[in-house]
């Protein structure tokens, strides 16, 4: 699928452009709209990062059909909730990119609103770390809750071949593969309630930090910066 005319990308796909230097894990974003023509298309793509950029693709530019969601993402974490009968909310809002752009689309303190990120350690295995939305990961603290020699972010192409019934960057601390290790930042478990991505975008949890913790079977640690 290498370069722009193996595929007719359309608005939702994804599309990757891979790292120029070796260990660079590229990038990877959604197309928002397709411009130009049949013969000289170009896009409007949201990266990972939430910033929106015009690319004009090369040889080192791949897209992936989306994949099709029989149930909203949403949907599906709400039926792993009430399986475990846990009681909770769900809260839609405008489309945001950021926990602390969710905190204000909520009207919610940042500090009750938690973000996942997720890194891999020496030996390849996934872990998720869920901290409040204004904390800063400390990757030493982490790597020593989790006895991991090195633990680096994953970047946002493999983020979306391990994720793909989640948005990108909208990877919760429960669903989607199983055993990954989910680490919860202890300052979270200062407030009551938390609220979480589900998944996606535009739409939340608020539940207990007490039950988010059972249903992640996550482990509790000091993982943020001082």
């Amino acid at each position: 699928m290498v370069g722009t005319r193996q595929i007719e990308a359309t608005v939702g796909d994804i599309v990757e452009v891979s790292g120029r230097r070796v260990g660079d894990p590229g990038r990877a974003g959604e197309i928002l709209e397709v411009l130009g023509d049949d013969e000289h298309p170009h896009y409007r793509v949201r990266w990972g990062d939430g910033h929106e950029t015009v690319l004009y693709p090369g040889e080192a530019t791949t897209f992936k059909r989306k994949r099709p969601k029989v149930v909203p993402v949403a949907d599906e974490l709400v039926a792993v909730l009430r399986d475990a009968g846990l009681e909770f909310e769900v809260l839609p809002h405008r489309r945001t990119t950021t926990a602390t752009g969710e905190a204000a689309a909520l009207g919610v303190m940042p500090q009750t609103v938690a973000k996942t990120l997720v890194l891999r350690d020496e030996a390849g295995t996934r872990v998720r770390a869920v901290l409040p939305a204004t904390s800063r990961l400390d990757v030493g603290k982490l790597a020593e809750a989790t006895e991991a020699t090195t633990l680096t972010l994953v970047g946002e192409a493999e983020l979306v071949d391990a994720y793909p019934e989640f948005e990108l960057g909208a990877v919760p601390p429960f669903g989607g593969p199983q055993g990954e290790p989910v680490v919860v930042d202890r300052r979270l478990a200062e407030v009551d309630l938390v609220v979480l991505e589900a998944g996606v975008h535009d739409t939340s949890l608020r539940m207990r930090t007490e039950d988010l913790l059972t249903v992640a079977d996550a482990q509790l640690a000091d993982i943020a910066q001082d």
